[in-house]
Formats: structure tokens, sequence, C-alpha cells
């Protein structure tokens, strides 16, 4: 299950490639390598992904782990993530700055014990009521991108503040136990482009 939940999320990666999506004006690609602190994906992160309609919607591919330190267990994770940017970058002296990119974060977690579909053996129908091993997550955040900076122009910095629909449907049921610090997610990152 796991194998086919991968090779799903890379093709679909590769088959949301247009040919005419990226301007003829910038001298790089219209991919990307990205390494993300935190952000639900895991503590550590990598990704690749590709820029789309001239620079206004990104996917990516993320690849995360979770040490057993923080985490209580090994976890590895995969994400999918589709942002779009809806308006021009702000110019603020050498730097771009982004101030909206808003998307979303399909994440996976690898392990047995992490399901999809309850286990009819081990749960009550219902017990849990979300799956545990697949996630949605709604992002919003904003980039800076080194555009004017000499030998920084490929790297931008981004950050992003995110929330599964399971927690946020959990806060609206019951907004006296849950705070919005415990339903939202910090995630700094490091973009690259090739």
């Amino acid at each position: 299950m796991e194998r086919i939940f991968v090779i799903a999320l890379v093709s679909l990666l590769l088959l949301l490639s247009p040919q005419a999506s990226h301007s003829q004006e910038t001298p790089f690609s219209p991919y990307h390598a990205k390494v993300q602190y935190a952000g639900s994906i895991g503590f550590a992160s990598v990704g690749i992904g590709r820029s789309f309609f001239h620079e206004k919607l990104e996917t990516d591919l993320f690849i995360g782990y979770l040490p057993e330190k923080i985490g209580g267990d090994h976890i590895w994770t995969a994400a999918l993530k589709a942002t779009a940017i809806p308006f021009k970058a702000i110019p603020v002296r050498s730097l771009d700055w982004q101030p909206l990119r808003t998307g979303l974060q399909l994440g996976y977690t690898f392990g047995e014990q992490y399901f999809i579909v309850e286990p009819r053996d081990k749960y009550e129908r219902g017990y849990y009521g979300f799956p545990t091993a697949l996630h949605l997550f709604l992002t919003l955040g904003g980039q800076v991108d080194f555009t004017r900076v000499e030998k920084l122009q490929r790297f931008g910095l981004y950050y992003e503040v995110n929330s599964s629909a399971e927690y946020l449907i959990s806060y609206i049921q019951n907004p006296k136990y849950l705070s919005p610090g415990k339903i939202f997610n910090l995630a700094l990152g490091v973009r690259l482009r090739l």
C-alpha cells in the first residue's frame, strides 16, 4: 500500500508538467528543491517541486522524518503540496516578498499502526472517525526570494502555518478543549531554484 501511494504521488507530480508554463525571462528552470523544518511532514523533510503558470502555482513532493527522541517513534511521512501564489511579489530592497501563499497538503504517514480505513478487527466502526495515515492540511504563509542578491538569486526562504482538516473540525466542535496553539503548526524552509 505504501509503495502504491508513493508511486501515485510521483506520477501525479510528473503528469502535472505542462510544457509552456514557465517564463522565458528567467534563467532558471521551473523545478526547485526544498528543505523544510516541521510543518506536519516530520522534524525535517526534503522535497522536489515544479512551478506553473508563470510561478503562480507550485507543486511539491516531500519525504519527511521524525526521530524517536522527538516523536516517541521513528516516523516517516510523504506529502504532496499544491501552493497558489495569488499576488505579485513585493520588491523590498534586494529581496522579493510574497506576502500570501496558500494551499493544500496531502500527507501520508508510513507504518502498520496507521491506517486509511479503520481496521474492523481492532476498532468498532467510527471509533476514530478520521484516518490516521492520510491527512489533508490547509496552509497559509509567505516567501522571501533573494532575487537581486548576487550568488543568492536561486534561494528563497519560506514560512507556513498549517492545520489539518481533522483539527479544524475538532476545534469547531469543541473550542473550549482545543486552543489555536494546539491545532496550528509552523513550517520554515529553504527553496532552491534549479
